[in-house]
C-alpha cells in the first residue's frame, strides 16, 4: 500500500520511511505514537492540523509533500 499524507496513522507508524520523514519535521512525534492509540485510525493529514500536535502550518505542508512523494 502506498503511503501518503492521507494514510492513517497506523499505516505511517508501520512504514519506517514515513516514520523517518515525520521525525525529520517533528522530532520525537513518532516516539509517542503509542500514546496516540485512539488516533491510529485518523488520516495523518488531519491529525497534524490539531493544535495539540504543535506542528507549524509551513512544516505541515512540507511534511505532507514529502510523504506524498514517497511512493510517487
Amino acid at each position: 500500500m502506498a503511503i501518503t499524507s492521507n494514510s492513517k496513522l497506523r499505516e505511517i507508524v508501520a512504514d519506517q520511511r514515513a516514520v523517518a520523514i515525520v521525525n525529520e519535521f517533528v522530532p520525537g512525534f513518532m516516539d509517542s505514537a503509542d500514546a496516540l492509540g485512539p488516533c491510529m485510525g485518523m488520516r495523518f493529514s488531519m491529525l497534524i492540523k490539531f493544535p495539540q500536535a504543535k506542528i507549524p502550518a509551513e512544516a505541515q505542508k512540507s511534511l505532507c509533500e514529502k510523504l506524498d512523494a514517497l511512493d510517487a
